[in-house]
């Protein structure tokens, strides 16, 4: 069981076996700037950068198979999770999967900047 929120990144830069080049995540990287603008958000998170390739094994034990892309934010508190947030079938936690929901989320919990709308 998970004590906090934790915030689940993909690391960059990446390499994608399927694709030639170097990569980022572009909305890994929206979360990664929202963590610069308000940086009080990572004392009150886990933040988890995790390689690309899948099996992402950390996700999967949270939220399950179905639901390993990032950026990933998984609930500690289901009672907390706004309306948009969405419920893993495998284990029932809940869990935000858009970084303007996450950031949404995360501005409103913690304080500090949210996304434009």
């Amino acid at each position: 069981m998970i004590r906090r929120d934790t915030l689940f990144l993909i690391k960059a830069p990446f390499e994608d076996a399927a694709l030639e080049g170097t990569w980022f995540c572009h909305d890994c990287a929206a979360m990664e700037g929202a963590l610069l603008a308000n940086p009080h958000w990572a004392r009150g998170i886990d933040v988890r950068r995790m390689p690309f390739p899948r099996p992402r094994h950390d996700i999967i034990a949270l939220i399950g198979e179905a639901h390993q892309g990032m950026p990933v934010l998984v609930l500690a508190d289901a009672s907390s999770a706004p309306e948009e947030a969405k419920r893993s079938e495998a284990t029932g936690r809940a869990f935000i999967d858009t970084s303007r929901g996450i950031g949404r989320y995360l501005a409103k919990a913690l304080g500090g900047a949210g996304p434009h709308p």
